[in-house]
């Protein structure tokens, strides 16, 4: 985790990534840039963020350990994402890990210092009000596909994570992100290849 001290980068970002329209507060005098490193923990399940983050760059995994240690991913994210409104904006510990799995930037806002403020902005609740029930439809949706043979997840979750026609998620965090051993998921993904389904490059 690095703070970022450089103002108009982060006046730069709050305009072009629209975010002043999350609340009515100033963003921008009451945020800070930061930065993680792939592997960085943005938020560690049992304990309470002391930031919001508006995730601008990076991806994310979001997940938690079974009984047998194994990862159990709840949810994958990558820019654009807003993490911590759940729980650590209430003060209470999340139930889920949120871990980098690449170079993440965000505009993050000190919830000891600001949470009060936040709670009281009515823009700033609607808009977390409808993030939170998108939430709950999309992990909804996602439950329902670990029913689905991997074949069916690995093509909903490359169209979900795809850019102008391209997949650059590293496979492992795909295998991790679908629950899948590494070895099953390139098996998946050669099929898919020799059916003309994916091309790799």
């Amino acid at each position: 985790m690095k703070f970022i001290t450089d103002i108009t980068k982060k006046k730069e970002l709050i305009k072009k990534y629209c975010l002043q329209q999350y609340m009515s507060l100033d963003l921008e005098s009451i945020s800070v840039l930061i930065s993680f490193e792939r592997n960085e923990y943005l938020v560690q399940a049992g304990t309470s963020s002391a930031y919001l983050y508006f995730v601008i760059k990076g991806k994310l995994s979001c997940f938690s350990y079974t009984s047998s240690e194994k990862i159990n991913c709840v949810a994958f994210s990558q820019n654009s994402a807003l993490i911590g409104e759940a729980s650590s904006l209430f003060g209470d510990a999340p139930t889920v890990s949120v871990k980098a799995l690449s170079d993440v930037l965000c505009v993050a806002v000190c919830l000891n210092e600001y949470r009060e403020s936040l709670l009281n902005d009515l823009t700033f609740v609607r808009n977390i009000c409808h993030q939170l029930a998108r939430k709950i439809n999309n992990e909804g949706r996602y439950s329902t596909t670990l029913l689905d043979p991997l074949e069916v997840r690995l093509s909903q979750f490359i169209l979900l994570n795809s850019c102008e026609g391209f997949f650059t998620i590293q496979l492992t965090d795909c295998a991790d992100a679908l629950n899948s051993s590494y070895r099953h998921l390139l098996r998946i993904i050669k099929e898919l290849c020799e059916l003309n389904i994916l091309t790799k490059k």
